[in-house]
């Protein structure tokens, strides 16, 4: 029998990612439950059981940890719409979305810790970062613009900082309490973006 010694056939790459996960794991932990400001290094540290020193071979600061939590919730493949008609862009929309904030919400303590945080997404991760599955969005949008199917007179573009403001409205509303059901919620707020706030005419 060969014995191997312990870790035999991890790589140092291996071993460098789980040593982060656990970091970026314990971090989130105590974010959550001291809120991200009141957390420091060196007690991510601690309760990693790491020294300082081990720490900053990870992480250069505690900005960094937070890029990682963005990047996990925000992140993943890209999104793709599914085929269909430009015509048949609202539904198509609300299933793309109301799909992200679904899986979102099934990593709660991450979902509900990102979207309190009393800072913009953008001022830590970049102009621009924003959810993969807003870039499917657009898409769609452009496409049913091209050929009339939404209004002609809003810049595609424009529509779909609408939208993406309506979705981050939702996810916001859940994680702060607001909301029981973010699924029911987003598509509330989506009737709302869709539609607008005017009453139906009365049946004549």
């Amino acid at each position: 029998m060969v014995v191997r010694p312990p870790g035999f056939g991890r790589t140092r790459n291996d071993e460098r990612e789980r040593a982060r996960d656990q970091l970026v794991d314990t971090a989130l932990r105590l974010f959550a439950e001291r809120g991200y400001v009141g957390v420091r290094v060196e007690d991510i540290a601690k309760a990693a059981g790491i020294s300082r020193a081990t720490f900053y071979k990870h992480f250069s600061e505690r900005e960094e940890i937070l890029a990682e939590l963005f990047a996990r919730l925000l992140g993943g493949e890209p999104v793709s719409p599914r085929p269909g008609a430009a015509t048949e862009a609202l539904p198509r929309i609300r299933e793309l979305l109301t799909g992200a904030a679904a899986r979102m919400v099934a990593s709660e303590q991450l979902a509900r810790f990102v979207y309190t945080l009393p800072i913009r997404h953008a001022a830590l991760l970049g102009q621009g970062t924003r959810p993969p599955v807003l870039e499917a969005v657009e898409r769609v949008v452009e496409d049913a613009a091209a050929v009339g199917a939404l209004r002609t007179d809003v810049p595609p573009m424009l529509i779909t900082a609408h939208l993406a403001r309506t979705f981050e409205a939702a996810m916001r509303d859940w994680a702060e309490g607001r909301a029981g059901d973010v699924t029911t919620h987003l598509n509330l707020l989506l009737d709302l973006a869709f539609h607008g706030i005017a009453r139906d005419p009365a049946p004549t």
